[in-house]
């Protein structure tokens, strides 16, 4: 006879299929978050790689990434033989520099990867090191005290702040951590007072990330689920615009098995 504590976990277990499978029932498309969730390192799960692939044409990607461009995803996505198109490619990091291009263009900081700063290039942005009206944050892989220097004082002068997450960490492929842009926004809120007015985070659990999924998919809010597995960025900000969420992680991959199963009966 299995004991107490083995009946419960199988009892879970079968609640959360359940719960699984009616949400699949009425859902009409899926935004799906990145990093922890269908892949690690940028290295696709078998098991989200086979959803994304059954689903390319009512799945979008919605991601707290700031490292990367859609074309970065694209071919990622095109060596398991998934082809999205770029608008349901849905980046932080390339949002928060669209944001960008909002205010004048020719004072900008870019704290972020080179590869993110000719991004910035590209659409006009006129970089700069020093008094810099609007600063934009991305994870910055090469953040040094000169550049969180230089930041804080464009910032104490009155310069806007763009954020393009307050994610503080991210799952490693080797099963660490990797620092996110919200550690870097940590730092910089240490050295200086931000004013609310001046400060844009542009990523999840913001509204802008879920609502450019859903127009990506021709879709209401109320007709999308979310998948994630963050439960304060991705399910939190989800649920606040109605949307139906499910948390998941790419080192468990029994929710994505189970909505190819639904599919397959």
């Amino acid at each position: 006879m299995p004991s107490p504590e083995l009946t419960m976990a199988y009892e879970n277990a079968a609640s959360r299929l359940q719960e699984i499978i009616n949400i699949s029932k009425t859902t009409a498309g899926y935004l799906v978050d990145w990093d922890g969730c269908c892949a690690l390192g940028n290295t696709l799960t078998p098991e989200a790689a086979a959803f994304l692939r059954a689903h390319q044409d009512r799945v979008a990607i919605v991601s707290n990434n700031s490292t990367c461009t859609q074309e970065d995803f694209q071919e990622i996505l095109e060596r398991d033989e998934i082809r999205l198109p770029r608008d349901k490619i849905r980046l932080a990091g390339i949002e928060a520099l669209h944001r960008a291009t909002q205010f004048d263009k020719g004072d900008t900081m870019v704290l972020g990867d080179p590869h993110m700063r000719g991004v910035a290039r590209k659409l006009g942005l006129g970089l700069t090191q020093e008094d810099a009206n609007v600063v934009v944050l991305l994870r910055d892989r090469r953040f040094t005290y000169r550049r969180l220097e230089r930041a804080v004082n464009a910032l104490a002068k009155g310069a806007h702040l763009i954020v393009a997450n307050p994610d503080l960490t991210h799952p490693a492929q080797d099963g660490g951590l990797k620092p996110e842009t919200g550690s870097l926004l940590a730092a910089i809120r240490a050295c200086v007072e931000l004013d609310a007015t001046k400060i844009d985070i542009v990523g999840k659990p913001s509204p802008l990330m879920f609502h450019e999924g859903c127009r990506a998919l021709s879709l209401p809010p109320e007709k999308v689920t979310m998948l994630g597995d963050n439960p304060a960025t991705d399910i939190a900000g989800a649920r606040a615009l109605g949307m139906q969420a499910i948390l998941t992680s790419a080192r468990s991959p029994d929710v994505f098995e189970a909505l190819m199963g639904v599919d397959a009966r």
